[in-house]
C-alpha cells in the first residue's frame, strides 16, 4: 500500500527525504528571519527552491551568484533611487537594467546568469516600492538582501551534508567514450554501413555531443578545476565532429576503393577502441599508416587523440588562451539576435506594468508590475518558455489559491510568532514533497513561490478582505498577463530550427570571408570558435524535418575545406596563377549560400588548370563539400514542415526546459 501510495504521488524513499530536507530548510530559514525581525521575512524561505541543486558544486556556485546577483541588483537600483527624482524616468532606468540583465542571462555560460537574472529582479524589487510605495523601499530592499543571505546559507548547511559532488570524472569519461563512438561511427561507414543507417546514427552522435556541451558548465560548476577544464571539453567534441567530417568526405571519396577502405577501417576501429578505454591514447603508428591513405582524416585523428588525453590528464590551457577571452564567459553557441529580443521583451513589459501601476494608483500595482518582472525574466531564461509557461500559469495560480485559503481560514487566528511559524509548516512541508516528487516538480517551484509571496505571512496578519483579494489578483493578474503573451508569441521550434540553419550559413560566411595570412594555419583561436560554434548549431539542426540522405556533417566538412584553402591562400612560395586563382575575387566563396552549385563547379574548373596539386585539392575539397551541403545550404524551411519540425524537437526541449531551474 506505501509502494502505491509513492508511486502514486511520485515519490519514493529518496525523493521524500529530500522533500522534507527542502521542506524544513525553508521553515528554517523562514523563522530565523522571522526571529530576526527582518522585513517580510518568508522571502528568505523562496531562495530554497531554487538554489537546492542535484550536486555540491552547483549548489555552492548558485547560492554564490545569487547572493552576488541581489547585491548588485540593490546597489544598482538604490543608486539609481538616490540619482533620479522623476519616477518616468526612474521606471524607463528599471526597464534598461531588466532588459539588460534578461539579455545577459542568455549570453552568459552557465550557473553565471544566474547571477544577471537575480540582478535584475531585484533592481525591480528596490525601484518598484520606491516609485508605488515610498514610505517602504528603503526597508523592503534590505530585507531582501538579508533574506537573500539566510536562505542561501541555511539550504548551504541544511542540504549540502546530503547533496553529493559533481560526477566530474564520469562526466569527463562519458565524453571520451562519445568521441570514440563517434570514432567507431567512421570505422562502419568505411565498412559500408547504409546510407541511412549513416545518417542517422550521425545525428544521434550530434544530439549526444550537444547534450554534453550543454551539460558541462551544470557539471564542472563549483570547481576551479572543473572550469579550467571546460575548454578541454569543447576542444573535444570539436575535435571528434572534425574527424566525422573527414572521415565522411574521405569515404565519399573512396566508395569505389574498396580494397583500401578495409584497411583504413580496421586502423579507425583502433583508435576507437583506445578512446573506450580509460587509458592514454598511444596510436601514434596507427595514424601513420592511416596518413598514408587519408592525410586529412590523419591530421584530424591525432588532434582528437591529443584532445581526449589532455582531457583525462586535466591539463591545458585555460579557456581565455584557447578559445578567446569571450568564451570564457559567453555560451559558444549564444543567439545573440533572440537575447536582444527577449531583453528587450521583458525590460519593456517591466516599464509598461510599473508606469500603468503608477497611473492606475492601483494599491497592489508594484506587485503586479514586480510579478510581471520576474514572470518575464524566468520565462525568457528557458529554452523552451512557451512550453513552460501553462505550467508556470498553473503553479503560480494553484500557490495564490492556498495562499487564500492561508489567509482567510488560518491566518485571523495567527497573533503571535511561534503560532506564525506552526502555521506555515503544513503548507511549507507540502510544497517540499510536491516539489521533489517527479509528478509535479515543475509547477510546484511556481506554486512555492507564488504561495509565499502571495501569503504575506508577516505580524501583525493582515485580515482585510479587500487587500488580500487585491494582493493575490495582483499575482494572478501579473501570471495571466505575461504567460499567454509568451505563448502566442514565444519562440517556436521551426523558429528556432530556421535560426540555426541561417546561424551555420553566416558562419560559414565569415570563414569564407577570413582573410589569409603568411604562415596562417588555419587552426587559430577565431577559427577553432566558428568551428565550435557551427557545430552546436548543427546540433540543433538535428530536429529538422530533412531526407534521410542529407548528413549534417558536410556542412561542417564545408567549413574546414574553406579553412584549409584559405590558410593556404596565405602560404608564401605561391605560383603567381596559384596566388592570383586563390584570390578573394577569383575565388567567389560568398556565393555558396546563394548559388552553391555554380560555384563548385567553377572551383572545379579553376582546379582543373591549376599549376599547384596542393591548392588544386583544396579547391577540390571545397567543390565536394558544396555538392555535398548544397541541399542544406539552399534548404527553406516551409510552414507545411511545421509538424514534423516540432515533434522533432519538442522532446529535447522539454527536457532541458524541465532540468533547468529559476
Amino acid at each position: 500500500m506505501a509502494q502505491s501510495t509513492g508511486q502514486f504521488l511520485g515519490l519514493d524513499r529518496a525523493s521524500a527525504a529530500y522533500g522534507l530536507r527542502l521542506a524544513f530548510a525553508a521553515w528554517l530559514a523562514f523563522a530565523i528571519a522571522s526571529l530576526l525581525h527582518t522585513g517580510n521575512a518568508y522571502w528568505a524561505a523562496m531562495p530554497i527552491w531554487v538554489v537546492a541543486q542535484a550536486s555540491k558544486g552547483l549548489l555552492f556556485e548558485r547560492g554564490f551568484f545569487r547572493i552576488v546577483g541581489t547585491i548588485a541588483g540593490a546597489a544598482v537600483g538604490f543608486g539609481l533611487v538616490q540619482m533620479v527624482a522623476n519616477p518616468i524616468v526612474l521606471l524607463a532606468l528599471l526597464g534598461l537594467w531588466v532588459a539588460f540583465n534578461a539579455t545577459a542571462t542568455l549570453l552568459l555560460r552557465g550557473v553565471l546568469s544566474y547571477g544577471t537574472l537575480m540582478s535584475g529582479m531585484t533592481a525591480a524589487i528596490v525601484i518598484l516600492p520606491s516609485v508605488l510605495s515610498p514610505e517602504h523601499s528603503r526597508a523592503i530592499g534590505l530585507a531582501r538582501v538579508e533574506c537573500t543571505l539566510i536562505g542561501v546559507v541555511v539550504v548551504t548547511l541544511v542540504t549540502g551534508l546530503w547533496t553529493p559532488s559533481s560526477p566530474r570524472e564520469d562526466f569527463y569519461r562519458q565524453v571520451r567514450h562519445l568521441a570514440g563512438s563517434a570514432t567507431g561511427f567512421l570505422a562502419s561507414v568505411l565498412n559500408g554501413l547504409p546510407e541511412q543507417e549513416c545518417t542517422q546514427q550521425e545525428w544521434r552522435i550530434l544530439r549526444q555531443m550537444g547534450e554534453a556541451q550543454a551539460n558541462a558548465a551544470r557539471i564542472t560548476a563549483g570547481s576551479v578545476e572543473g572550469h579550467r577544464r571546460l575548454h578541454l571539453v569543447d576542444a573535444l567534441i570539436v575535435a571528434a565532429l572534425q574527424a566525422m567530417a573527414a572521415g565522411r568526405a574521405v569515404e565519399r571519396r573512396m566508395r569505389r576503393e574498396t580494397a583500401a577502405r578495409q584497411p583504413l577501417a580496421d586502423e579507425i576501429g583502433k583508435v576507437a577502441a583506445s578512446l573506450l578505454g580509460d587509458g592514454d591514447v598511444s596510436v601514434t603508428r596507427g595514424l601513420d599508416r592511416i596518413a598514408h591513405l587519408a592525410p586529412r582524416l590523419a591530421d584530424a585523428l591525432s588532434r582528437l587523440t591529443t584532445a581526449a588525453d589532455r582531457l583525462r590528464a586535466g591539463h591545458g590551457r585555460a579557456d581565455v588562451r584557447s578559445f578567446g577571452r569571450k568564451a570564457t564567459y559567453l555560451a559558444p553557441h549564444h543567439d545573440v539576435r533572440l537575447a536582444l529580443e527577449t531583453g528587450f521583451a521583458a525590460g519593456a513589459a517591466t516599464f509598461l506594468a510599473a508606469v500603468l501601476g503608477l497611473v492606475s494608483g492601483w494599491s497592489t500595482g508594484e506587485l503586479a508590475a514586480l510579478g510581471v518582472c520576474i514572470f518575464s525574466m524566468v520565462l525568457g531564461s528557458l529554452p523552451a518558455p512557451r512550453l513552460i509557461a501553462p505550467l508556470m500559469l498553473q503553479g503560480i495560480a494553484a500557490g495564490v489559491a492556498t495562499a487564500l485559503f492561508y489567509r482567510l481560514l488560518i491566518q485571523p487566528y495567527v497573533t503571535t510568532l511561534p503560532v506564525l511559524l506552526l502555521s506555515m509548516a503544513p503548507f511549507i512541508l507540502l510544497g517540499g514533497l510536491a516539489r521533489a516528487s517527479r509528478k509535479t516538480t515543475g509547477p510546484a517551484l511556481d506554486a512555492n513561490m507564488g504561495f509565499l509571496l502571495a501569503s504575506q505571512a508577516v505580524l501583525p496578519a493582515v485580515t482585510d478582505h479587500a487587500v488580500i483579494f487585491n494582493q493575490s489578483a495582483a499575482l494572478v493578474l501579473a501570471a495571466v498577463l505575461v504567460c499567454p503573451v509568451v505563448i502566442l508569441m514565444s519562440r517556436n521550434p521551426m523558429r528556432h530550427v530556421s535560426r540555426a540553419i541561417q546561424a551555420v550559413r553566416q558562419d560559414l560566411l565569415r570563414l569564407s570571408a577570413r582573410k589569409a595570412t603568411p604562415g596562417d594555419t588555419g587552426q587559430d583561436a577565431d577559427v577553432t570558435r566558428l568551428l565550435l560554434r557551427l557545430s552546436l548549431h548543427l546540433e540543433k539542426m538535428t530536429a529538422l524535418p530533412l531526407p534521410p540522405d542529407r548528413s549534417l556533417l558536410a556542412l561542417l566538412s564545408l567549413a574546414e575545406a574553406i579553412v584549409r584553402l584559405r590558410a593556404y591562400a596565405g602560404q608564401p612560395g605561391l605560383s603567381d596563377l596559384a596566388r592570383r586563382n586563390l584570390s578573394d575575387d577569383r575565388l567567389g566563396l560568398d556565393r555558396l549560400q546563394s548559388d552553391p552549385g555554380s560555384l563548385a563547379a567553377d572551383l572545379c574548373q579553376m582546379a582543373a588548370v591549376m599549376d599547384d596539386k596542393q591548392a588544386s585539392d583544396a579547391l577540390l575539397d571545397v567543390a565536394a563539400g558544396l555538392r555535398a551541403s548544397q541541399g542544406l545550404l539552399t534548404f527553406t524551411l516551409r510552414t507545411s514542415d511545421a509538424g514534423a519540425c516540432i515533434r522533432g524537437g519538442i522532446a529535447r526541449l522539454v527536457h532541458r526546459s524541465h532540468r533547468s531551474t529559476h
